[in-house]
């Protein structure tokens, strides 16, 4: 285990040493809300990632305020065109559930691992719709047969005046973490826009209306990213 840690972490340095941009941004958000579900109170959600030659690879986390709730994500994605296809690794734990990260036996793993593609036909009319599918992990149903999570989703963004929008609609085919049965689980309306603070310096602040019509919920998220 500790050579395969070494061997990730020098990959991971050389990518670094060799990339065209790195990333750093922390998202302050209101709540947790992801494809519909509520995944969390108030947190604070850093990333740290690189670009090369359409390869974005990066680390995004989710840690709760008041709980010890927290959430690690290591992602891949390839942007090629209209197409991207996404490979991502979900670690969750929570007072009540404490995994510890380095154990991936399937039914006792804090870790889902998903496979995903998104294809947009035209920029012209930027609808782009993305395919998600868990393939190994923690993700069974209660008969113990592995689930398959998947989601679906449409996005549209579009822009009034200095605001920038979009609109979403998520669904899962069959029974999963999503739902019990094929259902709409997400609909969702976000706004974005730049505050001007000094003439050099503005902060981004954003707000999302969220829908679950399976859970019947509706939910209103506002965060700042720096």
């Amino acid at each position: 285990m500790k050579k395969r840690i070494l061997l990730i972490v020098i990959l991971f340095c050389t990518a670094f040493a060799q990339a065209q941009e790195v990333f750093v941004t922390a998202d302050f958000v209101s709540s947790y809300i992801w494809r519909g579900m509520d995944s969390g109170n108030a947190s604070v959600q850093p990333s740290l990632g690189l670009n090369w030659k359409g390869l974005t690879v990066y680390a995004w986390g989710s840690t709760e305020f008041r709980e010890k709730n927290n959430e690690i994500d290591l992602s891949l994605e390839y942007e090629y065109k209209n197409l991207t296809l996404y490979a991502n690794n979900y670690f969750t734990q929570t007072e009540e559930e404490p995994f510890k990260y380095f154990n991936y036996s399937s039914h006792s793993t804090g870790h889902t691992f998903e496979a995903g593609a998104g294809y947009m036909p035209s920029e012209k009319f930027p609808l782009s719709v993305s395919w998600y599918t868990t393939f190994a992990g923690n993700d069974y149903r209660e008969n113990g047969k592995r689930a398959w999570s998947s989601y679906c989703e449409l996005s549209y963004p579009f822009s009034v005046k200095d605001v920038n929008m979009n609109i979403e609609a998520g669904f899962t085919p069959w029974e999963s973490m999503y739902s019990d049965k094929f259902n709409v689980v997400n609909i969702g309306l976000s706004a974005t826009k730049d505050i001007k603070i000094t003439s050099n310096f503005s902060l981004p602040i954003f707000g999302k209306l969220i829908a679950n019509p399976y859970e019947e919920q509706l939910y209103f998220v506002v965060g700042i990213t720096l």
